[in-house]
């Protein structure tokens, strides 16, 4: 049984919950969780001093069930409004870093991934209505006041991977780099059903390269 920790942040991060869940095994990260742990203080820090909205260094985010490849809002969109994200080959390019940012709101929903290379935040598009299954975008950041926009996450300190749960449709979903629309560099990236622990296309890790 893993465990996990379930973080929510408030005025400052809530004091952690320790809970087993699943039996869902992610296999070695390619870097140990001190990428995780960093980005955690940082945003820690800057709550507890008050800042009202607080930001991590940028990151490389990976999927554990498609090893070498990393998050990307796609160099073909030009980081516009509405581009596209998806996933690529790691390789160290600004369109694939991300920095995490939480809103110092009391809200559970108080979490962003801001691009590092257009600012704008990774939003589910309001198109999809209340539905699943949509690719995810990036969009002008909302200060935190848009569903498509704000999600929590669930830190697996057993495997050092976040699952990323949205609360833009009425279900209970999380980022999900679908299954049946895998087509190597370009494929999509969206949200879909989830149910802990999730399963290896909806846990993601942090790293530094």
């Amino acid at each position: 049984m893993m465990k996990l920790i379930k973080i929510v942040l408030s005025a400052v991060l809530a004091t952690a919950a320790l809970t087993s869940a699943g039996t869902f095994t992610a296999g070695a990260a390619e870097e140990p969780a001190s990428i995780m742990t960093k980005i955690e203080r940082q945003i820690e820090d800057q709550l507890k001093a008050g800042a009202a909205v607080a930001d991590s260094d940028w990151f490389y985010l990976r999927v554990v069930g498609r090893p070498g490849y990393c998050l990307d809002n796609f160099a073909s969109g030009g980081g516009a409004n509405n581009s596209k994200v998806g996933l690529w080959t790691c390789n160290g390019g600004i369109t694939e870093r991300w920095r995490l940012r939480a809103w110092n709101s009391g809200t559970f929903y108080g979490l962003n991934l801001v691009s590092e290379a257009s600012g704008r935040c990774l939003d589910y598009p309001a198109s999809a209505g209340n539905n699943i299954g949509w690719q995810i975008n990036v969009y002008d950041c909302l200060n935190g006041g848009s569903a498509g926009q704000n999600f929590h996450r669930t830190i697996w300190t057993d495997t050092g991977t976040w699952t990323l749960q949205w609360q833009a449709t009425s279900s209970v979903v999380a980022l999900d780099a679908f299954a049946d629309h895998w087509v190597g560099n370009g494929s999509p990236v969206g949200l879909w059903t989830y149910s802990s622990p999730g399963n290896s296309l909806q846990h993601w890790y942090p790293t530094g390269s």
